[in-house]
């Protein structure tokens, strides 16, 4: 089977279609009609790869990527053209959405560079027929240079959007709107990744019936490379439609088109013979996609159920199946995954670390709003409107820069914006180093006293060091933070990021729906800690997709040693192929491992370790 993780892909087009601003409301809905573009099927000449028992998994493999691709941008929210408060976001048709085009004094060519969030740049040129909104044949240029929006990766190169079509109001839920997308020598970097696209393809989103909504692509050649592997779809179409008029929503795609890969080495042909249908974020559960390679050469990828697939593969083209192969949509798009006695041990010290960090990283955000942060200094300087760059001294030593919006004095209020920079920033057992911007949703409290701040926060590398230990996040969460408003007793925090980095000794983890809450009880040192999380993890050092939930909560000490971890609570691992594992802490020191490899719910073996052991050198500061 092949060795490329394929689901890079899927991230790379996720990545160019936020950073040109492409807006899908199929987090909500999908129905409807495709784009302006409708090639016609695939030819049969000119395909040069044979399709044989042995390659049969990495051709459906590959091909399922071109199908994730389609489902995976039902993820995306179309707030794009949806007016937004300034600094909320950076991408190409934000920066021309409604309100900002109508500010515009004239019609015409209009040309508005960026500076990204996190760095980097972004040139944009508008030839705009009406300043007021979009129309026909209006044509938007962006060349990104190393630009960083804290959507978890860095651009670079040319995209141009031309409007093709428009229905509606692209300002309220009803619309539709066809774009015309060229993408020239685009390179995204996501952690160690770099993904490289180039090409045409015409896309177009369709609410005419929300919240029944379609989402379609189609193009005649579009191109993506990563790690040695090139993807080139060609005279291609992909649609989604998402009812959101049930709930969960249901999803249903279908794909037409030819693939070229070079590590496979040749061109086949795919199509839908029966539309792909899932439910809200399951995998699907029905559906037939046929894959024709050369001299007549099949693989039939047969979806039995959301946890079965069968491969059926006609290696000779005598219309006679040679081989069946049982898989899943989670095998196939690269995401299987499977615990067991051998690889248990080093899945606990990826989710320990992850959960840790994802803790430390999100809880340390709402302790700049005390007198001493950075943010509760601001507060008491009486400072309205826009503001910095201001240095203050943080509480025992270094400093923090911060500037953005203030819109009242002595307190916050919502849309009030903080960008912050922290050098060396200590307080208490706590050093902060690296960038995190805060945008406050709500606060309550006084100036000196008790709080409670809503908001969204961004990390863009921003390491914290407590007593031994070393974390570095980056990503976008949402947190609760209160600040004995409700209790004398404890501080509580709730966070929740769709997409967040966690680095612990040059290892990177990538957590998704990671949610985790914390009650910080007060009195005198040592302070305990009770914490529940959960989340999903993908890691370099792991295969697949692993979720993480915990059964009790996490109660430890907040003693700044690193060989420590809780001494009470139950955190249950699972993988795709339904085996798990539990993480039982014995004491501050120890923890058991109990492996059900079968997923019958019964241990299958248990491995005693120690929390120290599973802290791996990433806790340790050089």
């Amino acid at each position: 089977m092949n060795t490329i993780n394929y689901t890079r892909f899927r991230g790379a087009a996720i990545a160019i279609l936020l950073a040109a601003g492409i807006a899908t409301t199929l987090a909500t809905g999908g129905s409807g009609s495709g784009g302006s573009f409708t090639p016609a099927p695939p030819a049969q000449g000119g395909l040069t790869l044979d399709i044989t028992i042995a390659n049969g998994f990495d051709v459906s493999s590959v091909v399922i990527t071109a199908i994730g691709i389609s489902f995976d941008l039902g993820e995306i929210t179309g707030d794009e053209f949806t007016p937004q408060p300034a600094g909320q976001g950076l991408s190409i048709l934000r920066l021309t959405r409604i309100d900002d085009l109508v500010s515009k004094p004239v019609a015409g060519d209009a040309e508005k560079p960026e500076n990204c969030a996190s760095g980097g740049t972004v040139d944009v040129t508008a030839t705009l027929a009406n300043p007021n909104t979009l129309t026909v044949g209006d044509t938007i240029t962006a060349f990104f240079d190393n630009c960083d929006d804290n959507e978890g990766f860095v651009i670079s190169g040319q995209i141009e959007l031309t409007v093709a079509a428009i229905q509606g109001d692209i300002i309220t839920d009803v619309f539709l709107l066809g774009l015309d997308v060229a993408l020239t020598d685009i390179s995204i970097t996501e952690g160690t990744d770099t993904v490289t696209a180039d090409g045409d393809v015409t896309i177009t989103v369709d609410n005419l019936d929300f919240p029944l909504s379609t989402l379609s692509l189609a193009g005649s050649e579009l191109r993506f490379g990563a790690g040695g592997e090139v993807i080139t779809l060609t005279n291609f179409d992909h649609s989604l439609e998402v009812d959101a008029n049930v709930f969960p929503d249901t999803k249903l795609a279908e794909v037409l088109g030819r693939l070229a890969s070079q590590i496979l080495g040749g061109t086949v042909d795919y199509e839908t013979l029966l539309s792909i249908q899932a439910t809200g974020d399951d995998d699907p559960y029905t559906g037939e996609i046929l894959i024709t390679g050369a001299n007549s050469s099949t693989v039939r990828i047969v979806i039995q159920d959301s946890s079965s697939i069968v491969l059926e593969i006609d290696a000779n083209g005598d219309g006679v199946v040679d081989d069946f192969v049982d898989t899943s949509w989670a095998e196939l798009s690269g995401e299987s995954s499977t615990i067991n006695s051998a690889n248990a041990p080093v899945i606990a010290r990826e989710v320990f670390n992850a959960v840790t960090g994802f803790g430390s990283l999100t809880t340390t955000a709402g302790f700049q709003f005390l007198p001493l942060g950075p943010f509760g200094q601001l507060e008491s300087l009486g400072i309205t409107g826009d503001f910095g760059a201001l240095e203050f001294n943080c509480a025992i030593s270094g400093t923090a820069s911060l500037s953005g919006f203030k819109a009242a004095a002595e307190t916050f209020s919502e849309n009030d914006y903080m960008s912050s920079a922290f050098n060396a920033c200590a307080r208490g057992g706590e050093v902060l180093a690296g960038d995190m911007d805060f945008t406050v949703s709500s606060f309550d409290g006084v100036p000196g006293g008790a709080y409670r701040v809503t908001g969204t926060v961004v990390e863009t590398g921003l390491k914290r060091t407590n007593g031994g230990n070393c974390f570095t996040g980056s990503g976008t969460f949402d947190t609760n933070y209160d600040y004995f408003t409700s209790s004398t007793s404890g501080i509580y925090v709730d966070s929740f990021a769709a997409s967040f980095t966690v680095d612990a000794g040059g290892r990177g983890q990538q957590l998704s729906g990671a949610m985790v809450n914390a009650e910080i009880q007060a009195g005198p040192p040592p302070v305990t800690i009770t914490r529940q999380s959960s989340g999903l993890l993908m890691s370099e050092d792991l295969e697949g997709v692993f979720s993480y939930q915990s059964v009790t909560p996490d109660v430890f000490l907040l003693d700044e040693d690193p060989a420590t971890g809780p001494y009470s609570g139950d955190l249950l691992v699972s993988a795709t192929d339904n085996s798990s594992m539990r993480m039982v802490a014995l004491d501050e020191i120890n923890v058991r491992l109990e492996i059900d490899q079968d997923g019958d719910s019964v241990v299958d073996d248990e491995i005693a370790t120690t929390w120290a052991t599973l802290a791996y050198d990433g806790w340790f500061c050089d």
